[in-house]
């Protein structure tokens, strides 16, 4: 760990916190009577667990994207602003191309069109995965949570995040199946991922997949 890489910041509390952010900095929040000489020893003590956390974001990776694209189901998708479509957006899954006469290279315009497309994508693939796994769920929301790919109620509500549109197919079906068979089992025991596994034998690649690049979604 470098020095450099070190930010202090002295305030007004009882105990020191430490945090690691994906840049790699590590933020050192500390008492104001607290020395130079209890710093090192803090950082010393904590040497392994700043260094675990470190390896851990180096692992992740960022999804590049060239001036005119857009990631869509795991892919790059080239945008060309066309007129001859008014109101529709046409996405050539073959080509992957996406003609639009909007801007879509428009951080807002696309975000409001990607959630459009999530929620028309997402219901259909819930509601034939539900069937086909004969696993029913009562109701479905797309939402915008931070911090969660999905959740699942004790009502057998099930939300999933809008941005999973940016994924593989394969891994939005894991997080569907994911939070199906949650309606079953709860919590994360055992038979838990017995039950996710035999539904979705492919679910630690999916989860792999979104360990690496959830951060360029």
């Amino acid at each position: 760990m470098q020095k450099e890489n070190v930010i202090i910041v002295r305030r007004d509390v009882k105990n020191a916190r430490l945090r690691i952010n994906e840049n790699g900095m590590v933020q050192l929040y500390i008492p104001l009577a607290f020395t130079d000489e209890d710093v090192e020893k803090l950082l010393d003590r904590k040497k392994s667990w700043i260094e675990s956390k470190l390896r851990f974001f180096e692992q992740k990776a960022k999804i590049q994207l060239c001036r005119n694209e857009i990631l869509l189901y795991g892919n790059r998708y080239s945008y060309y602003y066309s007129t001859t479509y008014k109101n529709k957006v046409v996405v050539n899954h073959e080509s992957k191309t996406i003609l639009a006469n909007r801007n879509l290279l428009d951080l807002k315009i696309q975000e409001k069109w990607l959630k459009s497309e999530a929620k028309k994508y997402i219901a259909r693939r819930v509601e034939t995965l539900s069937k086909a796994l004969l696993i029913p769920y009562n109701k479905l929301y797309i939402r915008s949570q931070k911090k969660k790919w999905g959740n699942c109620s004790s009502e057998k509500n099930i939300s999933i995040n809008w941005r999973l549109i940016k994924s593989p197919v394969f891994v939005i079906d894991y997080v569907i199946i994911h939070e199906l068979c949650h309606t079953i089992i709860m919590k994360h025991t055992t038979r838990f991922h017995t039950l996710l596994r035999s539904h979705c034998p492919d679910c630690e690649q999916a989860q792999s997949w979104l360990d690496r690049y959830g951060n360029s979604l």
